[in-house]
This record gives C-alpha cells, structure tokens and sequence, in this order.
C-alpha cells in the first residue's frame, strides 16, 4: 500500500517535471537551453521506476541534480529543488524496499514531508516553465 503511494508521488513529480522540461532549444539561446532539452526527457527514470530498478532510478537522478546546479540563477532554486524531490522520491522507495529494516513512523514522516514539498512544486515548475519559455522561445502547455 506504501509503495503505490509512494509510486504515486513519483508519477507526479515527473508529470510537472515533464509538462515543465520537454523543451527544444535552438540558435541564440542561454546555453542552458540545449542541456536542458536533451535531459528534459525523464522516460529513463520512469522507466527505472516501472521496472524497479532503483540502482538506474538513482542514477537518473543524480544526473537530474547535476543539469540542477547548472541551471541559470533565475531557475536554480527551483529546479534544484525539482531535482531534489525527485532524488527524495527515489530514496523513500528503496528505504521501503528495505523489509523490516525501517521504521514506519520514521517512513511515514518522511513521506508526510515530501508530499508538503511536492505542493510547492507547481509554483516551481511554473517559474521554470516561464523562463523557458521566455529564453528558449518554448511555450508549454
């Protein structure tokens, strides 16, 4: 039951990032735009995801944090904090993979505190998909 909640957050998380990111990037632009459009397809992490590889799952996200911290200054805060939602969700289910080794309260708070962080995505991922479409000519739906 855990988990398809916590599959849930997942989902969500790459369906703002995805609605935010699918992006192409041409002539003229930040140099941000071209790193951008080549990492804003998250069809690797889902995938990893679906298949329960989580050692892939991390490794997506990890890349994630690094596009992240090359971010321009206008859209860094949030899309770091993007990334780190995601990187979070990630390590949430491969702590609940761990049988009998967590604490479900512990398990239970940090899900509580990542499903907080997930409502101020929106806001985030809006900025983002404002500069976007404002430096990289893209309009998002």
């Amino acid at each position: 039951m855990e988990s398809r909640s916590a599959a849930s957050l997942v989902l969500l998380t790459l369906s703002l990032m995805l609605s935010t990111l699918l992006a192409a990037c041409g002539d003229g632009q930040p140099a941000f735009c071209s790193p951008l459009s080549k990492a804003a397809d998250l069809s690797g992490i889902a995938a990893a995801l679906r298949s329960n590889d989580l050692s892939k799952a991390s490794e997506e996200a990890a890349q994630l944090s690094q596009l992240a911290g090359e971010a321009p200054p206008e859209i860094r805060a949030d899309f770091i904090a993007v990334a780190d939602s995601v990187r979070e969700i990630v390590d949430l289910l491969a702590t609940e993979r761990k049988d009998g080794q967590v604490d479900p309260g512990q398990f239970e708070r940090r899900r509580e505190d990542l499903n907080k962080s997930l409502g101020q995505m929106g806001r985030r991922s809006d900025r983002i998909r404002v500069w976007t479409s404002e430096q990289c000519g893209i309009d998002l739906e």
